[in-house]
């Protein structure tokens, strides 16, 4: 499941390429012109990006393309170690005691509609900042972030050629992207190419991947009134209150975000309360929505079959 990652090879702890290799051939040298970078090379390993200097080497790029010649296919693990064995063969250096500064971890869900249909029931997610393209949704922290999107679409897009099996298929894209402080954000004393290779990492960002989408808010189809339980004015007031949050829930969150710019709350825990009894009003008195429902299962298959 992993697709672009970025390496860092420093010449400092290891050997240098030799001139006779692959990445010599293929890197134009090019002379800097802010004074800050000196002389450097920069040229592609087929998808990879490739950059030298006098203290280390970058590769950049979908490892998933590099093997595959595209990043419509998922990588599995076994492939992910074929894919290092390759770029260091290429390149002539052992590119698995490169440092990973970057890591997306995604997979394509075959969804029985088109992508865009299950966008609208995929709300909020703490901590994090939900925006919505025409074709995608983004969950954003300066760190990481998560992805949605529609890979038939961005293929065409890009002109990439589709594999026959996904032909006349509907694909939605979920990407987790780790890129600042990866090391520390997976608990690693450094993060290398090797441990790309390793079940132990590939579980953890398989969790991590999971995990995220379950804690995303999921919005039912319909509200449930259930008229019976209501006996006082206030409980019509509680039942309209759950109404809007379910109905609205990109207004509703709006309506708090201003809030709190206007520092409306002399107490800062009750914009927490707030948002505390909005979430628990997606969780409880769920109507069951078929498009969730489908999409839910679908990432709880590959979670399983995987982990």
């Amino acid at each position: 499941m992993y697709d672009t990652v970025k390496m860092y090879y420093d010449f400092l702890d290891n050997p240098k390429a030799p001139t006779e290799s692959v990445l010599f051939k293929n890197c134009k040298r090019i002379e800097a012109t802010n004074g800050e970078l000196g002389c450097y090379a920069k040229g592609k390993l087929k998808n990879m990006t490739v950059f030298l200097n006098e203290r280390s080497i970058s590769v950049q790029g979908s490892l998933c393309k590099y093997f595959y010649g595209n990043n419509i296919e998922t990588l599995s693990l076994t492939n992910t170690r074929e894919a290092l064995n390759q770029i260091s063969a290429d390149l002539s250096i052992d590119i698995h005691k490169a440092r990973v500064t970057r890591i997306d971890f995604s997979t394509n869900i075959i969804t029985d509609y088109t992508p865009t249909v299950y966008y609208p029931y995929m709300g909020e997610l703490s901590l994090f900042e939900r925006s919505e393209k025409p074709h995608s949704i983004y969950y954003n922290q300066e760190a990481k972030r998560l992805l949605f999107y529609d890979k038939i679409k961005e293929a065409k897009k890009k002109k990439m050629d589709i594999p026959v099996e996904y032909i006349g298929k509907n694909l939605l894209r979920y990407e987790l992207v780790l890129n600042k402080d990866v090391p520390r954000f997976l608990k690693h004393n450094g993060l290398y190419g090797k441990d790309l290779g390793s079940e132990e990492l590939y579980r953890k960002l398989l969790h991590l991947w999971h995990s995220y989408y379950k804690k995303i808010q999921k919005h039912s189809k319909t509200i449930k009134i259930m008229a019976d339980n209501i006996k006082t004015p206030k409980d019509v007031e509680t039942r309209i209150f759950n109404a809007l949050v379910r109905k609205n829930p990109k207004e509703v969150q709006r309506f708090l975000k201003e809030l709190k710019a206007q520092n409306v709350f002399e107490h800062k825990e009750y914009y927490s309360r707030l948002n505390s009894k909005i979430r628990n009003i997606h969780k409880t008195q769920v109507v069951e929505n078929p498009l969730i429902e489908e999409l839910s299962s679908k990432i709880e298959d590959i979670y399983i079959e995987l982990m």
